[in-house]
């Protein structure tokens, strides 16, 4: 477990909407194209009229811990929102490949600290072979908005409209030094939410890291306290994306 800030990843956009930094580049299926991202940030890549299906390369997963790149994708708009995982070194290019259903593309992402970037990829022989009746992909999707209100209501005692709220009192199994409690349960159309209440049982002092408790479907972490006495305890929040419900 390592040191980190106290909301990480897509979580670090939840109190605040960032200033997003706007690199437009021009890719070719056959090429390589590189790019900054912010190091402690969230960044945004997007391809200019078409849906990124899929993401391969060094990407972090439960069964490829040692993936540098932590991928959120959003089906609604076809974007990825990525951070550099705990295993990526600030200047080390990140490689990744991004799919969409017209074409593969290699980028090399180089962590840097800055704030917040998005980067914009655009092959203009993809895009000339497109109908003119296509549909751009929505610029400013709301998926970030979601997320911000859905963590919003877990940090809140007070009922909202649209959000089923359920009491859950259970020990959820995490590591042997700790007591994990999940209190209560959250839910609307397209996200669901969980409380935790997490203990320090061990007789050493905790650090924890909002990354450990990324897993398939996840979209947001958010840890009160990231460093803990022993019996010492802190809240966690987990908002995943609903899917096939």
């Amino acid at each position: 477990m390592a040191a980190s800030k106290t909301l990480l990843f897509l979580a670090g956009l939840l109190l605040t909407t960032p200033a997003w930094a706007l690199q437009k580049l021009e890719v070719k299926p056959d090429a390589t194209a590189t790019a900054r991202i912010a190091l402690k940030e969230t960044s945004r890549i997007k391809v200019e009229g078409a849906a990124i299906v899929d993401v391969f390369g060094s990407v972090y997963a439960p069964d490829n811990p040692a993936g540098e790149l932590m991928v959120a994708p959003d089906a609604a708009s076809g974007e990825i929102y990525v951070m550099p995982s705990a295993q990526a070194l600030p200047g080390k290019p990140i490689n990744i490949f991004v799919k969409t259903d017209k074409a593969t593309y290699t980028l090399l992402l180089t962590p840097i600290d800055v704030p917040s970037e998005t980067v914009i990829l655009n092959d203009r022989i993809a895009l000339a072979k497109l109908p003119e009746s296509a549909e751009a992909i929505a610029p400013a999707p709301d998926w970030l908005r979601q997320i911000k209100n859905m963590m919003l209501v877990l940090t809140s005692d007070a009922p909202a409209p649209g959000y089923l709220a359920t009491t859950v009192g259970k020990p959820v199994g995490l590591w042997q030094e700790a007591r994990f409690f999940e209190v209560r349960r959250v839910a609307n159309r397209r996200l669901a939410g969980a409380i935790f209440d997490l203990t320090n049982i061990s007789a050493a002092p905790m650090v924890l890291d909002e990354r450990e408790f990324f897993d398939t479907g996840v979209v947001a972490v958010g840890v009160v306290k990231t460093q803990l006495a022993p019996n010492e305890s802190t809240q966690v929040y987990i908002v995943r994306e609903k899917r096939g419900e």
